[in-house]
């Protein structure tokens, strides 16, 4: 078993963008400010971030809004970052693309913006830090995968979707996000991938980002298919039970970020 050891800090904020709303959370709680209510503009967010004292010291925004690829350093060409999103995205012509260096992993992470944030949030928040949420998790992941033959898969479950790496041995060999609106879909959409790798159960470890009550049935029906579990956990699994991606109401920093128990 897995346990998160550099957990947000009373000095940090996490500002998770997803569709419908941006969570903000801090050591102390989460906070949603609803897009789909809510007007958005610098000023809408510089009044109810004031309003809720939530600035600090160190804040970080984390993108879940967008598909994002992952390319070899050495393969990766600057010049024509929107070709690398060209297959599964359209409209790029109105968007930001940007490329992450995870340099830990010799490859870049490249993900688009359709809102800049940095922009709307530059009256309140100095040095806000940008980025995806599939570039936050990949050197996390990355530092837990062993340098053997067996296969190893990560999965990060949150609303609508679960995040799924595969590695053999300390190189990735898939990352991609697949639909969810139940246990019956999680299982349809993972066992069709695996196949595709030839991965059959008990034949590699599955570790779960996360240990959460309302994913409780996901684990469990996985579970008759597979016994070699494993789970990264938080200390409290239910600070927030309804939040879109309750691995990330912990997850801050991806560096040395676990202890094994």
């Amino acid at each position: 078993m897995l346990i998160i050891d550099k957990k947000i800090t009373p000095n940090d904020l996490s500002i998770l963008i997803f569709k419908d709303r941006i969570a903000f959370c801090t050591l102390e709680q989460t906070l949603y400010f609803d897009l789909e209510k809510k007007k958005l503009n610098s000023d809408s967010l510089d009044t109810w971030i004031n309003y809720h004292k939530i600035k600090k010291k160190n804040n970080k925004c984390i993108l879940f809004e967008s598909k994002g690829v992952v390319v070899p350093e050495e393969l990766f060409d600057g010049n024509n970052k929107n070709l690398y999103l060209s297959l599964s995205e359209d409209h790029l012509k109105n968007k930001l693309v940007i490329a992450k260096h995870i340099k830990s992993n010799n490859q870049v992470f490249v993900f688009s913006q359709k809102t800049d944030w940095q922009l709307l949030f530059k009256n309140t928040l100095e040095n806000l830090e940008i980025n995806h949420f599939g570039a936050e998790l990949i050197p996390f992941v990355s530092k837990n995968s062993v340098a053997n033959i067996k296969k190893r898969i990560f999965i990060h479950i949150r609303k609508d979707y679960f995040d799924l790496f595969i590695y053999q041995g300390v190189q990735l060999l898939l990352f991609n996000s697949f639909p969810h609106k139940n246990e019956e879909e999680f299982l349809y959409y993972l066992f069709f991938v695996l196949e595709q790798f030839y991965l059959k159960p008990n034949q590699f470890i599955a570790v779960f980002l996360g240990k959460f009550v309302k994913y409780k049935k996901y684990y469990e029906v996985f579970n008759e298919f597979h016994t070699l579990t494993n789970f990264i956990l938080p200390e409290n699994s239910e600070i927030d039970s309804q939040h879109p991606a309750p691995f990330f109401n912990y997850f801050y920093n991806h560096e040395d970020n676990f202890r094994e128990i």
